[in-house]
């Protein structure tokens, strides 16, 4: 085995892990080990996006309120603030193999607690108070269990990309949650006649299949440590400051929308049966996941837009298609915006994960990975709750208001420039 001294004052391996790194980057481009990571970010979108298809038209059915159910999917994502960064902190020191491993089986075992909680809603064993309060104890079980999953998977990108294809290498980020969007639907519509709650249950046994497949095909990266006397990088640090900030934002707006969108179409749209409402949701997340899925595999693939030219156009983009919205009287309407809602998260994953990596040093790219997991958790903290409070004002202000704010985000960014670490070109360059 060999070894060479890194900038951080350690040994870096440049040997089998070293070569085995630098094949990835360069020969291939998608190997097996990215289609298995892609995967097990597919089978972590599913769950989300079932949250939204299954859960929300089945909450009022359970005798939860519209706020009670925004609080649910919210509390999980205080905890995995913070779960998300110490498990990029910790994917930096045991690896990302194996920390993206643990998150997957941990996912697969919150998600199935959780549906059966569900169940015990649906059997009326509880009254909703206490129903209520066992939800909330297991969303935030969940939260701290699957943090993992997101770091370790950006890190593992950071790992087995040049910088100058960062940005392609994020867009399979994005892309891998775009096609998690576009199944829950299909899961969720296609499943739920045999019960209700059989696609999460199904959502749980893809995730053990996601960990097995990945203990056996994910590659040991080679990663740099962070010199001893260095301080730890903190969510304030100038370079990556403005992208946290977008992360959140972004999230906050999107999840107060998403998670009122069944709402809107029972109250707003004149569906009515259980059935429609989530056949309807379906097709919406489905139409999103769709252009996102197209334009991140496809499009900026092909077209290699920089980041600081992916930032200026996609919250524009984001907050032109919200304010929409606000104005659509039917079904096909709200389709095409929840497509166009697409086309801008195709281009806000890639612009601000790779905006971020670029900008830190080899050695920081789990902590870095660890808050780009974290921020748009935060946004998702509040984004529900926030967006039932507007929604119970007026159902299209989660919408119109969200708009404004993502038009302001984009203003913003039209000043801020990605500049790229020096160390972190030279480091790869040497792998």
């Amino acid at each position: 085995m060999e070894e060479k001294i890194s900038k951080a004052g350690y040994p870096r391996t440049t040997g089998r892990y070293a070569r085995q790194t630098k094949k990835m980057t360069s020969e291939n481009k998608l190997g097996l080990d990215k289609i298995i990571l892609i995967l097990g970010l597919v089978i972590y979108g599913t769950g989300f996006s079932l949250l939204y298809v299954i859960f929300a038209p089945l909450s009022r059915s359970i005798g939860l309120s519209t706020n009670q159910f925004g609080v649910l999917i919210a509390i999980s994502n205080v905890t995995l603030v913070f779960s998300s960064y110490y498990w990029g902190k910790r994917s930096q020191i045991i690896g990302r193999k194996r920390v993206f491993i643990i998150g997957l089986f941990s996912y697969a075992i919150a998600y199935t607690v959780f549906a059966f909680g569900i169940q015990i809603g649906l059997w009326k064993l509880l009254e909703p108070l206490y129903l209520f309060i066992m939800l909330l104890l297991i969303r935030i079980f969940y939260g701290a269990l699957i943090g993992g999953i997101q770091p370790a998977a950006v890190a593992y990108i950071s790992d087995t990309t040049e910088t100058s294809k960062r940005a392609q290498g994020m867009a399979l980020i994005g892309m891998a949650a775009g096609i998690g969007t576009m199944i829950g639907p299909v899961i969720g519509g296609g499943f739920s006649f045999i019960h209700p709650l059989f696609p999460m249950y199904f959502g749980a046994v893809i995730a053990i299949i996601g960990g097995l497949l990945a203990m056996k095909y994910l590659q040991q990266t080679n990663i740099e440590p962070a010199p001893i006397n260095k301080s730890t990088l903190k969510f304030y640090d100038n370079r990556i400051f403005p992208y946290l900030i977008g992360w959140a934002i972004a999230f906050l707006v999107f999840t107060s929308t998403q998670v009122i969108a069944a709402f809107f179409i029972e109250d707003q749209l004149g569906v009515i049966s259980q059935r429609e409402i989530i056949k309807a949701t379906s097709i919406s997340l489905l139409s999103m996941a769709l252009t996102t899925t197209f334009m991140q595999a496809v499009v900026l693939q092909i077209i290699h837009f920089k980041p600081t030219t992916l930032l200026r156009i996609c919250f524009l983009v984001f907050g032109a298609v919200l304010i929409s919205i606000s104005f659509v009287s039917n079904l096909t309407q709200f389709y095409l915006a929840f497509a166009g809602i697409g086309v801008a998260f195709s281009m806000i994953t890639p612009g601000l994960n790779s905006a971020a990596t670029l900008s830190v040093e080899s050695s920081e790219q789990g902590e870095v990975a660890g808050f780009l997991s974290a921020a748009p958790v935060v946004g998702m903290i509040f984004g529900p709750p926030l967006g039932t409070v507007l929604y119970n004002i007026d159902p299209t202000y989660p919408f119109y208001y969200g708009g404004l704010i993502a038009i302001v985000l984009g203003i913003y960014f039209q000043f801020v420039n990605v500049t790229e670490n020096e160390n972190q070109i030279t480091d790869k360059n040497k792998n």
